[in-house]
C-alpha cells in the first residue's frame, strides 16, 4: 500500500479544499447571490417606506446634510468579493482537516479503497455538517429572520451537528465492527441510525423563523436550495479531488523487463 507524509497529506488536502472552495465561491455567485440581492431589496424598500413617514427625521436630515447612502462603508459587490474569497479560505481549511481526517480514521471508512473511503468522508462530512443542520434550522436570507431567535438558531445549530456528527461516528463504527457478522452489522447500523434520527428530531427545539410576508416563499427556498447545492457541491468536489490526488491511485508501472525472461546467452560465457 502507498502512503504519504503527513505534510504531503495537509498540501492535498489544502489543495483539494482550494478546488472545491473555488466553486463553491461560483456557486455563491451564481446560486446564492440573486436571491441575497432581492432580499436585501426588500429589506430596504420596507426600510424606506418606514423612514418616508417619519417627517421630523427627514426634516433633520435635509438641516444636515445627512446621507443614508454615506453610512454604507462597504458597498455590495465588495461585500460579494469578501464573501467568495472567505468561501475559498474556508475550503481550503476544511480540506486539510478532511485530509487530516482520512489520514488517521480511513481504515475505519466505508469503502474498499482509499478513494472509496474519501468519497464516504465527504458523504458522511455532507449529512452530519450541512444537510442535518440545515434540517433542524433552514437557512433564510436578509430581511427573513428574526433577531430575538439568534440565540436559539445558533445553539440548535451547533447542537445538531455535535448530535449528528456523533450518531454518524455511531453507526459508522457499527457499520465496521469485526465482531459482528455482516447481518447483524448493517441490521445494527440501520437500526441505530433510524432511532438515533428521530430521537434527534423530537429532541431538537424547533427554532425555525417564521417568513415575514413582505418576503416572497418562492425567494426563501430559492435561497435555501442554492445554499444547500452550493455546499453539497463542495463536499462533492472535495472529496472528488482529494481521492484523485491519494498516492497509489493509479496502476501500477510494469517493469522494463519481467524478471523470468533471460537474457540471451553470450558465447564463450560459462552459465549462461
Amino acid at each position: 500500500m502507498v502512503t504519504s507524509t503527513l505534510g504531503r497529506t495537509v498540501g492535498h488536502g489544502a489543495l483539494a479544499g482550494a478546488v472545491a472552495g473555488g466553486l463553491g465561491a461560483a456557486a455563491q455567485y451564481w446560486l446564492v447571490e440573486p436571491s441575497i440581492r432581492a432580499a436585501i431589496a426588500i429589506e430596504e424598500a420596507g426600510a424606506a417606506a418606514s423612514e418616508a413617514g417619519d417627517h421630523s427625521h427627514a426634516a433633520a436630515d435635509q438641516a444636515t446634510g445627512h446621507s443614508h447612502a454615506a453610512d454604507v462603508l462597504v458597498s455590495r459587490g465588495e461585500q460579494v468579493i469578501f464573501g467568495m474569497v472567505t468561501v475559498l479560505l474556508v475550503g481550503i481549511l476544511i480540506g486539510i482537516a478532511f485530509a487530516l481526517v482520512h489520514r488517521f480514521l480511513g481504515s475505519r471508512l466505508p469503502g474498499r479503497t482509499a478513494a472509496g473511503s474519501a468519497m464516504a468522508l465527504a458523504g458522511l462530512g455532507f449529512v452530519a455538517f450541512t444537510l442535518a443542520p440545515a434540517i433542524a434550522v433552514p437557512a433564510n436570507p436578509p430581511a427573513a429572520g428574526d433577531p430575538a431567535t439568534v440565540d436559539l438558531r445558533t445553539l440548535t445549530y451547533l447542537g445538531t451537528i455535535v448530535c449528528c456528527a456523533a450518531l454518524t461516528a455511531l453507526v459508522t463504527g457499527l457499520a465496521r465492527a469485526k465482531d459482528l457478522a455482516s447481518e447483524s452489522r448493517a441490521a445494527a447500523a440501520t437500526a441505530v441510525g433510524i432511532v438515533g434520527t428521530a430521537v434527534l428530531i423530537w429532541a431538537l427545539p424547533d427554532a425555525a423563523d417564521p417568513v415575514p410576508t413582505n418576503v416572497p416563499t418562492d425567494l426563501v427556498w430559492q435561497f435555501r436550495v442554492g445554499s444547500l447545492t452550493q455546499i453539497g457541491l463542495m463536499w462533492l468536489v472535495l472529496g472528488a479531488a482529494f481521492a484523485y490526488l491519494l498516492p497509489g491511485r493509479g496502476p501500477s508501472r510494469p517493469s522494463s523487463a519481467p524478471a523470468d525472461v533471460r537474457r540471451p546467452a553470450m558465447p564463450g560465457v560459462p552459465g549462461q
